[in-house]
């Protein structure tokens, strides 16, 4: 199909016929996107792009640029051989484009009128590539359903099937937390007790959008602690974003801080769908997460909320994958595509997907903490 883009740096210029385009409550709306804009994100480049067949507006689509340096990768040995050949391969910065929002899961970033036109992102990247940016890597991410492979393949993309994310489904049974402790075997909720039995002394506080701001340095802080211990630093957040965010979404977010004697230990953040939940970005305190069990008691409070307001599933992101399977949660695949354009920038991706896949220890995620008789 013949097909023309056109592109926009800010939303707020094509706001009306972009809105006008998506069904009522959808995640692409201008104002979601405005928020995310306003957060001025570092390395961070936003594109909104309207997508026409025969002059008529069929589609939309929101592109970030992340522009990929070293800075962004965390290596364990600074010395040595695999790390200095990564380092003088790879160019010092790489364009990837991003159809989707590299920091939000389940986040779609094409919507067309007509589904039968879904697999013409595939041609709206190579036009908005040709146009805008030479991209290294191009990633469409976080689909609502699968291509079908020639739909992809003739494009060269294939179907990334290393990212999966971990969530937990409520039980019909738990109507409270104690019912959610007491459908744990022994082993599990003897394990469970001295964790909440830790966290004593730690207080928390609900943020509004101004006490984000206030506790801005604080927060970021604690943010960093978490960041600078992944292997990949794939775009990274600020206070401004979760002061949008709840500005945007009001009581569909919400941010906790932690505080022990008046000192800001940690925070943790969720978003609120129709019937299910995310528990979205938290920070650490490593030393107090170390005698109060701060990470997985942040697990069980996201349990108490998906109880206490009846939704049906808790989505609880990509990391630490061992610890949310203790807490009951399984893998849910997600549907990315992916094409890789820059031969040294294939072999940095494998390298360092190996190291994430082994680090979070994919083979534990089978298990399941709960008692058998009463897990049903």
């Amino acid at each position: 199909m013949n097909i023309t883009i056109e592109i926009a740096s800010k939303i707020s210029s094509i706001k009306s016929a972009w809105d006008n385009l998506l069904p009522n409550k959808h995640h692409l709306k201008a104002t979601h996107l405005a928020a995310f804009e306003l957060a001025i994100i570092n390395d961070v480049d936003i594109y909104y792009v309207q997508i026409f067949l025969k002059q008529k507006l069929i589609g939309v689509a929101y592109i970030q640029c992340f522009w990929f340096k070293h800075s962004h990768l965390n290596f364990s040995n600074q010395n040595g051989f695999k790390t200095k050949a990564i380092k003088f391969l790879l160019p010092t910065q790489l364009p990837i484009l991003v159809c989707g929002n590299l920091f939000r899961i389940g986040f779609q970033g094409f919507y067309f009128t007509n589904e039968i036109h879904n697999s013409l992102i595939f041609d709206v990247l190579e036009i908005f590539s040709s146009k805008i940016k030479k991209a290294c890597i191009i990633g469409i991410k976080d689909c609502s359903e699968i291509f079908i492979e020639k739909n992809y393949t003739q494009h060269q993309y294939h179907f990334f099937n290393g990212d999966v994310t971990m969530e937990i489904a409520k039980k019909q049974h738990w109507q409270s937390f104690d019912d959610y402790l007491k459908n744990l075997s022994k082993k599990y909720l003897k394990r469970a007790k001295k964790i909440i039995e830790a966290f004593k002394g730690i207080n928390q506080k609900e943020f509004s959008a101004a006490e984000i701001i206030q506790n801005a340095t604080a927060i970021e802080k604690l943010y960093w602690n978490i960041v600078n211990k992944q292997t990949v630093k794939m775009g990274t957040v600020n206070a401004s974003y979760f002061y949008h965010l709840k500005n945007d979404l009001g009581n569909n977010f919400e941010f906790h801080a932690l505080y022990h004697n008046n000192e800001m230990v940690g925070f943790y953040t969720y978003i609120f769908y129709e019937k299910e939940m995310e528990t979205h970005y938290i920070g650490l305190n490593y030393d107090y997460n170390n005698s109060h069990k701060l990470y997985f008691n942040i697990l069980f409070l996201s349990v108490q909320k998906l109880i206490q307001l009846n939704f049906n599933k808790l989505e609880l992101g990509r990391t630490a994958k061992e610890a949310k399977t203790n807490l009951g949660a399984h893998p849910k695949q997600i549907f990315n595509y992916i094409t890789v354009k820059n031969i040294f920038a294939k072999l940095a991706l494998q390298y360092f997907l190996k190291k994430f896949n082994n680090t979070e220890n994919n083979k534990q995620l089978e298990r399941s903490p709960f008692n058998e008789k009463t897990s049903s």
